[in-house]
């Protein structure tokens, strides 16, 4: 990072744009080396002040109180919020009358929708099929 620094440092001498892009690079191999340090890949820089939402702070201050439950308490509570939502949707669809191809079209996508959703979430949360994360190529779904 030292180097990529002192380039960048000399390169700000020769006018704007050339201080703009090398300000841009220094800053996109600084994330690169951190992303790669932590085992992720790169992804690009992101635009400053973007909202991670509610879950990055909270996942921030469990790893400094050194305890996740409220992490844990939160997810939850947004999974079962979610899949309680679908399924009362799919269920609500669910009585179609048969000779409707609108609401049997209706009835198959909000079963789809809580079904996917729900295999989605399972994926995610194991890593199945993630490349280069812990938990990656188990292939295989615990019921």
């Amino acid at each position: 990072m030292k180097r990529a620094f002192e380039k960048t440092l000399r390169a700000r001498k020769h006018g704007k744009d050339a201080a703009e892009v090398a300000d841009y690079w220094f800053f996109e191999t600084a994330v690169r080396f951190h992303r790669e340090g932590e085992g992720a890949p790169y992804t690009g820089l992101k635009p400053a002040g973007l909202d991670w939402g509610p879950v990055v702070p909270r996942a921030e201050r469990a790893i400094k109180k050194g305890d996740p439950k409220a992490v844990i308490d939160f997810i939850d509570r947004a999974v079962e919020k979610e899949l309680q939502r679908r399924f009362k949707h799919a269920m609500a669809k669910k009585g179609y009358d048969v000779n409707d191809v609108a609401a049997a079209r209706e009835y198959v996508q909000a079963e789809l929708g809580f079904v996917l959703y729900s295999h989605g979430l399972y994926t995610n949360i194991t890593g199945a099929g993630e490349h280069g994360e812990e938990g990656a190529g188990k292939g295989k779904h615990e019921h």
